[in-house]
Order: C-alpha cells, then sequence, then structure tokens
C-alpha cells in the first residue's frame, strides 16, 4: 500500500467516525415539550416547627401538605408509614427517586429532600 493510499483511508475513516459521532449526538436531544416531570419531596422533622411531616411539590406553585402525628417515640413509625405512603405512590404513578438529600434543621431536627422524577 503506497503512503497516499494510507493518508486518504486514514481520513475516510476519521471523517466516518466524525460524522456518525455528530449525527448520534443530536439524536439523543428533546424537544421542550418532552421534559421530563420532576417532584420535590421534603421531609421536615423538626420537633419545634409547627408544620413538620411531608412537603411536595409540583411545580408551577402547587404543593401539598402530608403532617406527621408528632415526633415522640411512639409515633415513629406512624411517621414512616406517612413517608412511604406519599412515596409508593409516586412510584404506582410511575416516579422513581432520582436523587436524596439530607441535613440538620435550624430547630434541632432533620430536613430530608427527595428528588423524583419520571420513569
Amino acid at each position: 500500500m503506497t503512503m497516499n493510499k494510507l493518508i486518504v483511508y486514514s481520513l475516510g475513516a476519521i471523517a466516518a467516525v466524525s460524522v456518525m459521532f455528530n449525527i448520534s449526538s443530536f439524536t439523543g436531544a428533546k424537544t421542550e415539550g418532552e421534559q421530563k416531570p420532576y417532584v420535590m419531596i421534603d421531609v421536615y422533622e423538626i420537633p419545634a416547627m409547627d408544620y413538620k411531616g411531608v412537603h411536595i411539590h409540583f411545580g408551577n406553585g402547587k404543593t401539598e401538605y402530608v403532617p406527621f402525628k408528632g415526633m415522640n417515640d411512639h409515633h415513629i413509625d406512624d411517621n414512616g408509614e406517612i413517608l412511604l405512603g406519599v412515596i409508593n405512590k409516586f412510584h404506582a404513578e410511575g416516579y422513581e427517586i432520582v436523587s436524596t438529600t439530607g441535613g440538620l434543621g435550624d430547630r434541632s431536627g432533620f430536613i430530608t429532600r427527595i428528588f423524583m422524577g419520571k420513569k
């Protein structure tokens, strides 16, 4: 094989790979109307807070609040069931947990944030 043929074949192969890469990078792009819906769930486990419980944020100003029964030892299981009920409701509607985070609240309690996205 001559040097000129090797250069031509090499440039052709590079061009073909480049074209396939550029075409495939656009096939996964979504239009604005296809955006995946998300729900954000805030869990406030803060005894001194008046609105302790599960706060669900749907976007566009729409929210839902599910109160906890109390922050006493005998309500731990009840409050766990409340949170699982909310998560299971969204799971049944086709959502999955995307990420979670948590930290200490400023009134001696814990705040958990759960992001769920449509499958």
